[in-house]
């Protein structure tokens, strides 16, 4: 037999090596790698499956594994990492947990120096759209999450502002409310609807006088809009009786 007869018929042996296949993560997921002694922790915020990327937030290594009651307290170290899908062929799954608003901001940093604005302005209209809805199930601490989001990508996004702080007085926080109000009159000065709603939240607060100051600043802004007088009307009454 010559010798290219002799490579022709050498058959190549099977790999009998175990091929890691990577976890199948979903957004949400918190997972860990262990490194020598650490346990190096990580939470999916976004599978962005089209390039196979997972974007991350990675907590600060920890000596021992931590129980789902302790991730509250974990350090963050990298608010947003984009990683390779595949790379996590180590990576055991601890549990699941909701993407908060705190949780993107660095996701959201890498989308504005990253992306164009109309890429991440869709994003911020998907989050207004998501907790528009979870207001009509009347699901208001998850609606104001998820317009927070909405702001912390697109702070110019008054009308996300004016929902939260609607959800915010659902719930009777009209402090909370009033401070995003003031907050959607810095992004437009002349919304008749956060000026004409402060004016409220200050009346449920029993402020006459703050409550007056700002719907008089509503009929400024729209002075064809019939409650603002009414109320300007009844407060007068109020504080003419109590000799304000």
């Amino acid at each position: 037999m010559g010798l290219f007869d002799f490579f022709n018929n050498k058959t190549t042996p099977p790999d009998n090596t175990e091929k890691k296949i990577p976890l199948n993560l979903v957004e949400g997921d918190i997972f860990f790698t262990k490194h020598g002694e650490k346990f190096n922790v990580y939470k999916l915020l976004v599978d962005e499956k089209e390039i196979e990327c997972y974007h991350v937030l990675m907590y600060a290594s920890v000596d021992n594994l931590p129980t789902i009651e302790d991730l509250e307290a974990l350090t963050v170290l990298v608010y947003h990492s984009p990683i390779n899908s595949n790379a996590f062929t180590d990576a055991t799954l601890l549990t699941n947990k909701t993407v908060s608003s705190k949780d993107l901001i660095g996701y959201h940093e890498y989308l504005r120096q990253t992306r164009d604005v109309k890429y991440y302005v869709e994003i911020a209209k998907k989050y207004f759209k998501n907790a528009y809805f979870l207001s009509q199930d009347k699901k208001h601490y998850e609606a104001i999450d998820e317009y927070s989001k909405a702001i912390d990508l697109f702070p110019q996004f008054y009308e996300a502002i004016d929902n939260r702080a609607f959800s915010k007085m659902d719930l009777q926080l009209w402090a909370e409310a009033i401070e995003d109000f003031k907050y959607s009159l810095l992004q437009n000065a002349n919304n008749f609807l956060a000026e004409h709603w402060t004016g409220r939240c200050y009346l449920h607060l029993n402020d006459l006088v703050s409550a007056k100051t700002h719907l008089v600043r509503a009929q400024v802004i729209d002075p064809t809009h019939p409650d603002p007088p009414l109320y300007i009307s009844r407060i007068d009454e109020v504080m003419s009786k109590m000799n304000i």
